[in-house]
Parts: structure tokens; C-alpha cells; sequence
């Protein structure tokens, strides 16, 4: 976590947590951290844009996904491209928020990111296994729109 960050996530055990995920995993796994969504934004549409924007669409399998996080808006969205979201579906990330947001409540907020991380480690592993040649094809870096 950046020494003068405002947003309680450390950053460094999530990346770290990624870099495990993807070493079960051919998928690709990014997270986006803000304090708020941009002013009369939907949740899902900031999740749709950051995706995009993140170029998360351009994977070979288009197994991506993304946990976004609005900290002080207290919101939380999770998207998958649509090569493992043909397989989990919306209830499967739905679950996965609602998992973060019940340490969020706790003020366990990296605790709730690692755990989603790895329910969704468990659940990418079965359709995407990591193969022998794999490639990583996103940085694992969080990003904090501080």
C-alpha cells in the first residue's frame, strides 16, 4: 500500500495473490481500486468501461477478469470475458462481491479481495488450467485511483 494512500488495500498481497492465481490458471485476473464512481455512473457500466479500457477484451481464450472496487461508494463489481463467463455466470461473481463486501464490513478489506481471489482461483482452474506454455497476458499490477 502506498505510504500516504487513502484507500485501505495493500496492494502488494493482492498482487501477490494474482501472480498465485495465475500460476493455477491460463485466466488473467486484474484488480481496480477507486474512492468513488465517476459522478452519476452506474456500477456496472464503470466495471464495463475500466475492462475496456484495461484492454482485458484482447486475451487468446478471452478469459479475463475484474474485480473493481468503488471504496467509499461501498460498491464492488466482477466481470469475466465472455470465455469463463459462459461457465460461472453472473450469480457465481455476484457471490464473490457479496464475499468481499462481508469482510469489507469487518474493515477486512485486503482479506476480502485475497479471499475472492481465491474462490475465483478455484473456479478458473477447472475450465482454464494452467498449460505448459502459458503467457502472461496482463499485468498483475493493482491499480488504485486514488
Amino acid at each position: 500500500m502506498p505510504l500516504f494512500s487513502r484507500i485501505p488495500f495493500d496492494k502488494k498481497q493482492i498482487e501477490n495473490a494474482i501472480a498465485e492465481l495465475e500460476q493455477q490458471t491460463s485466466a488473467e485476473l486484474r484488480v481496480y481500486i477507486e474512492r468513488h464512481l465517476p459522478k452519476n455512473a452506474l456500477i456496472l457500466d464503470r466495471t464495463l468501461a475500466v475492462f475496456n479500457q484495461l484492454d482485458m477484451h484482447k486475451t487468446a481464450a478471452r478469459n479475463a477478469v475484474l474485480i473493481y472496487i468503488a471504496h467509499k461508494d461501498h460498491q464492488c463489481s466482477i466481470i469475466g470475458d465472455q470465455g469463463i463467463h459462459q461457465f460461472v455466470g453472473d450469480e457465481f461473481w455476484q457471490h464473490q462481491c457479496q464475499l468481499m463486501i462481508s469482510y469489507f464490513k469487518e474493515k477486512q478489506y485486503t482479506l476480502g479481495v485475497l479471499a475472492a481471489i481465491e474462490k475465483i482461483g478455484q473456479e478458473l482452474s477447472l475450465y482454464f488450467p494452467i498449460q505448459p506454455d502459458d503467457v502472461n497476458e496482463l499485468p498483475n499490477e493493482v491499480i488504485i485511483n486514488d
